[in-house]
């Protein structure tokens, strides 16, 4: 390892030289941490501007050696290791701050305070778009704008901390504001890269998200909002500003996609790019899939004239389920849950078959859980999930939806849906499995790629903790409007009671079982029928095959 540090001196001072000459100063860690003796250390202490001690000193922070609390397993898993036991890879040291102070060299304040000295105390309310005035609207929009064309105070890598020793490419490239959070988005849920080999394939590279598909669903996408909407209100200098969100539940279109509010979809040679702000709204990443393939880790963070924009086709899905939006009933079902998360019966890390978890409000808010018929077993497509797959288009590419900014939207509403669960039930860090749980998803489990270290516990909290609240709920997760109230409080009161015995993934497997069974029964009758074909027009004897005998004389 000292060697491939001395190794590296060179180009991480080339790296240092260069971000000097432009407006970033951060990269995905602190720029200040990146000079060759420092990034060797594997230290990332700040000293903030103005103070003389790492972290501030006493009144602030120290600098503290960081705790990977879960070790996961690598077993079977090729190629990168970046995101593993997160974020030790790069660094074993960073800032612990104290009170209410935050950030990588303590300089900022925790969520929900502000103020030199982070006393004051704000509570900031997201509010549904639909009932916004236009100009309000707008003002969102040029926010939005504004950051898709504001270069960030932080940079991305270009490649797997492996290649990093490699000097014949940047180890570091610029981004703007609004796709640093893409790219967060792809990053954490990007298949595991092996290399230009395929020989290496195994399931294991292909379920390492660190963001779906678990517990940690909720809360890295809660704390993935906040650090957006902070982003937001510093490139817009407005510190109230707060997130919007789109409640879809029973709408019977998407009220948002018009020239209004997010852009109609234009179809060109079933191109579904949009009109309006968004019209030529550059999606960054586009290609991950081939250059996963290729061994290569997204950094084509410069849109160009040649970088596809965005689409959307909302409804334009082949299957029914997918043409229309969650119903209030599959939102009311979600609430009735009790359980946060429930390891699913013989659950295999390898399998990530965690989509399984029964009676689960995690999984049926994702949408791997069937709420439209309220049964809790497993499916794909309703939900969260629902509604990404009804867009139709760029946001139905799980790495790369956030290019939509329907995302923020669709994904304010989700913590809207998590924060009234949470309320309603008044749960504990407790509910919040700590073992067997997919990669990154256990309750204390630092969250990929952010910097400083943060667990999933830390945000399995109200959102007054965060100083953040919606405009149409109570403090116990109720609708303020009397009319929704009452009809949200009689249908969850009505709902069936999910229970282990009725909605065992174990029925399911059996379910599944006897119809795979059917299926190959039908084919083992279509071989019988074929052999005899074949015996009458040969006039041959009857020969007795086993199953695969019979298939490759099929196939010959």
């Amino acid at each position: 390892m000292e060697a491939k540090f001395v190794k590296m001196e060179a180009i991480l001072l080339k790296v240092f030289v260069l971000s000097t000459l432009v407006e970033t100063n951060i990269a995905l860690f602190p720029k200040v941490c990146l000079p060759s003796e420092i990034f060797a250390s594997k230290e990332c202490c700040p000293v903030p501007e103005g103070y003389e001690d790492k972290c501030g000193g006493p009144d602030r922070g120290y600098c503290n050696d960081i705790v990977v609390n879960i070790v996961d397993s690598t077993d079977g898993f090729t190629g990168d290791f970046d995101r593993f036991q997160w974020p030790t890879t790069f660094f074993n040291r960073s800032c612990k701050c104290l009170g209410n102070f935050d950030g990588p060299d303590c300089s900022d304040c925790k969520f929900g305070w502000s103020g030199k000295n982070c006393t004051n105390q704000t509570t900031r309310i997201r509010r549904n778009i639909l009932k916004m005035t236009v100009e309000e609207v707008e003002q969102f929009k040029l926010y939005l704008i504004k950051a898709k064309n504001t270069i960030s105070d932080y940079m991305v890598p270009t490649t797997l901390y492996r290649n990093m020793d490699d000097d014949t490419q940047p180890m570091f490239t610029e981004i703007s504001v609004y796709d640093l959070y893409t790219w967060y988005h792809y990053y954490v849920s990007r298949d595991n890269i092996r290399g230009t080999s395929k020989a290496n394939t195994s399931i294991h590279d292909v379920t390492a998200d660190f963001a779906h598909g678990g517990p940690g669903f909720p809360t890295w996408h809660r704390y993935f909002m906040l650090l957006w909407e902070r982003a937001l209100q510093k490139v817009s200098n407005n510190e109230e500003f707060a997130l919007p969100y789109w409640d879809w539940a029973g709408e019977l279109n998407c009220t948002i996609c018009t020239d209004t509010y997010f852009g109609k979809s234009t179809d060109s040679l079933h191109n579904f790019t949009v009109t309006g702000t968004f019209a030529n709204w550059p999606a960054i990443c586009y290609d991950f899939e081939n250059l996963t393939q290729h061994g290569e880790l997204c950094s084509n963070t410069r849109p160009s004239l040649n970088t596809p924009r965005i689409q959307r086709n909302p409804g334009g899905n082949e299957s029914p389920e997918l043409q229309v939006l969650p119903s209030k009933e599959a939102v009311y079902y979600a609430l009735s849950l009790t359980d946060y998360d429930v390891i699913p019966t013989n659950y295999v890390p390898v399998y990530n078959n965690w989509t399984h978890s029964p009676c689960s409000f995690r999984n049926v808010l994702e949408g791997f859980g069937d709420s439209e018929n309220q049964t809790g077993l497993p499916r794909v497509h309703q939900l969260h999930n629902q509604v990404h797959i009804y867009l139709n288009g760029t946001m139905s590419d799980v790495p790369i939806a956030p290019n939509d900014p329907i995302f923020i939207l669709h994904h304010s509403n989700v913590d809207r849906i998590f924060e009234k669960w949470l309320r309603r039930h008044n749960v504990t860090a407790d509910q919040f499995p700590d073992t067997s749980t997919p990669l990154g998803h256990n309750r204390y489990s630092y969250m990929v790629p952010f910097f400083p270290e943060r667990t999933h516990s830390d945000f399995f909290k109200n959102a007054d903790h965060f100083g953040y609240d919606y405009d149409d709920i109570d403090e116990f997760g109720l609708p303020l409007d009397p009319v929704e109230r009452e009809r949200e409080i009689t249908a969850v009161s009505q709902m069936k009671k999910c229970t282990l015995s009725n909605n065992d993934p174990g029925n399911t497997d059996k379910i599944i079982w006897f119809i795979s069974g059917l299926f190959f029964a039908a084919i083992a009758v279509l071989v019988i029928v074929s052999i005899n074909c074949v015996r009458r027009r040969r006039r041959r004897n009857y020969h007795r095959f086993t199953r695969d005998d019979e298939i490759t004389d099929i196939s010959m």
